[in-house]
């Protein structure tokens, strides 16, 4: 095959390429598209392989199904700013320069070196489009009287190159970046997809801001569900624009007027598509040069990898978490309403034997529940790995805490059996998760204590109702752990873990931290106030005490951290960036290329 972007390697068009290699596998489209031996493209596995395929994706990202708007949509569209969540900093982009105007103003500079795909200027307006469908759709979703956004009250453009966004309260600047730029309704944060003069765009954009309710449903749903614009269609504004679509392959093309154009030593970005979301098999293959997740892998296929793999994304991961009903507001009469018989299972856990079963994929979460990434706390790169040292550390196999705290409830054990204060054998109901190999060393540590647990499979929806429901005792859970502040998002904890594991939203902690017998006595307050608060001032108080609060209730504890690590072969390729972008996004392997502060390039 020659050299460079000689791709009309027949008399077959490149689409008729893309075709042919859906029906006839992969070799063709690695040989003529693609292969290892080319210096002209970077191949990427498409991280929703099983999902939609190409030719239905659209880049409307307020349309949740068919998207396109992370895979190529986070390519082929720019974002004003870059957030890395494990660092919680902020990288430019668009965006050169932001700074609060005053306690509740946001201003964000934007440059004018940025275009759209077919010459057009890229302006403040674009974004603030989006920003404004966003905030009007949750306007109409929002109970009477209450905030529609969070922090976010309003968002205007003075002028081409400045977006001003109005907050409902003082927020310290990096907070109130990352609250403009993350989504606030769909996959708004993976670029600026609106373009403002677009007629279909505007048309939308004046329906949504004129509606009143009785229209606005028939809005949303036409919004919600069209598939605007088709990807083959999309018009972008990043450093590669779509330039052909197959069954199996998306082809990208450098955009040569993006301001970091230069700064790309190759011209096609393409992503491919397999029978399943397992990328292992075609990197270890040399088909694809990297992929987004799914790594580390199991030790038994470490040996297959390419000698020039490499890990990113590194300060992403997963917690694998032991979960609780602690039965508030609740009917179902479960033994773990009480904190001391949640507190009791936790010591009695034997958290070493967990290093026998992890496989080379998890890593064992050894220190005191605190709702924190278990790699912030390998690394040591923030004060939380500090301030944990005084905290209560669980999974010691500590029988003897675990029979005080069980004592003082009013169970008792007799003959190596444990009862309940009502006299009936203590028996645990589990709910799912026979498979967890971390679970399963639980019920054993329990067994062994004179606990019987009951385990129990059902279907996910039975699952997803006695969940809800607070129908349960014990049950496994897995959580994204992204980033310090990411883990104690307000959607999330006050929200979602709440609404599972059923704690009492009003805390109580013992006082100072880190003294579990509260030598200063008790301080109560509401967690999602607690949180809000951590966000407009930006104060570590807050912070500790709910990392405090957490261990001191254990709603779910930590067992194992599996790290959510993508890979490239640097064999072929080189990939520099700060850690907070190369370690700390979940879109590193399409930001690179974006900006200045970073660089991808082929080396042969």
């Amino acid at each position: 095959m020659p050299e460079g972007n000689n791709w009309r390697c027949s008399r077959h068009s490149r689409r008729d390429i893309i075709k042919y290699g859906a029906a006839g596998g992969t070799a063709l489209v690695a040989g003529c598209l693609g292969g290892s031996s080319s210096t002209d493209r970077f191949r990427v596995f498409d991280a929703e392989t099983s999902g939609t395929l190409p030719s239905q994706r659209h880049c409307n990202p307020f349309n949740p199904t068919q998207r396109g708007t992370w895979h190529p949509g986070a390519l082929i569209f720019d974002r004003p700013v870059m957030y890395s969540p494990a660092e919680d900093s902020v990288y430019p982009l668009i965006a050169t320069d932001w700074e609060m105007a005053d306690d509740t103003t946001l201003e964000m500079t934007f440059s004018d070196e940025w275009t759209w795909h077919n010459g057009d200027q890229l302006v403040a307006d674009d974004w603030v489009m989006q920003l404004q469908m966003a905030l009007e759709i949750l306007e109409y979703q929002a109970e009477d009287g209450a905030r529609p956004h969070q922090f976010i009250e309003s968002a205007e453009a003075p002028d081409e190159q400045t977006a001003r966004i109005s907050l409902h309260d003082p927020l310290s600047e990096t907070v109130a970046v990352q609250n403009v730029a993350a989504d606030l309704v769909g996959d708004e944060s993976r670029g600026i997809f609106t373009k403002h003069d677009d007629d279909q765009w505007s048309d939308w954009h004046q329906r949504l801001r004129d509606a009143d309710d009785s229209e606005m449903e028939s809005i949303l749903s036409e919004l919600t569900t069209e598939g605007y614009p088709m990807l083959e269609d999309a018009v972008g504004n990043g450093p590669f624009q779509v330039a052909d679509i197959g069954d199996n392959v998306m082809i990208c093309e450098k955009y040569e007027d993006h301001p970091n154009a230069d700064n790309i030593n190759f011209s096609e970005y393409s992503f491919h598509l397999y029978q399943n979301n397992n990328p292992t098999q075609p990197y270890v293959n040399g088909e694809v040069d990297a992929a987004h997740t799914q790594f580390p892998v199991k030790d038994d296929v470490k040996s297959q990898l390419p000698d020039g793999h490499t890990l990113i994304k590194e300060s992403f991961s997963t917690n694998k978490l032991l979960t609780f009903n602690c039965g508030h507001d609740v009917s179902y009469d479960t033994p773990f309403s009480s904190v001391n018989v949640r507190k009791a299972v936790c010591h009695v856990f034997d958290r070493q034997e967990v290093t026998r079963v992890l496989e080379g994929v998890n890593r064992l979460f050894d220190w005191p529940p605190c709702r924190v990434p278990g790699n912030v706390l390998e690394s040591g790169t923030h004060d939380a790995a500090d301030w944990v040292e005084d905290f209560t550390k669980y999974g010691q196999n500590d029988t003897e805490r675990a029979t005080e705290l069980l004592e003082e409830e009013g169970y008792t054990r007799e003959d190596g059996e444990w009862y309940t204060p009502s006299g009936d054998r203590f028996e645990i109901n589990i709910m799912n998760g026979s498979e967890r190999k971390d679970l399963n060393i639980l019920k054993k540590n329990l067994k062994d204590f004179g606990i019987e647990p009951k385990q129990e499979q059902v279907d996910d929806a039975t699952f997803d109702e006695r969940r809800q429901n607070g129908e349960y005792d014990m049950m496994p859970d897995g959580s994204s752990a992204n980033g310090i502040r990411a883990l104690w998002a307000l959607d999330l904890v006050p929200n979602w873990v709440q609404s599972i594991t059923h704690f009492d939203p009003q805390a109580e902690i013992p006082m100072p931290v880190g003294d579990p017998d509260g030598s200063n006595g008790t301080k109560t307050f509401s967690v999602e106030e607690h949180i809000r608060q951590w966000q407009v001032t930006d104060e570590d108080q807050y912070h500790k005490e709910l990392m405090w609060w957490w261990n001191q209730n254990v709603p779910q504890m930590e067992a194992m951290f599996q790290p959510d690590a993508g890979a490239y072969n640097a064999d072929s390729w080189e990939l520099d960036a700060p850690d907070g972008i190369i370690d700390g996004t979940e879109d590193a392997l399409y930001l690179i290329p974006k900006t200045d502060e970073a660089s991808m390039e082929y080396k042969g």
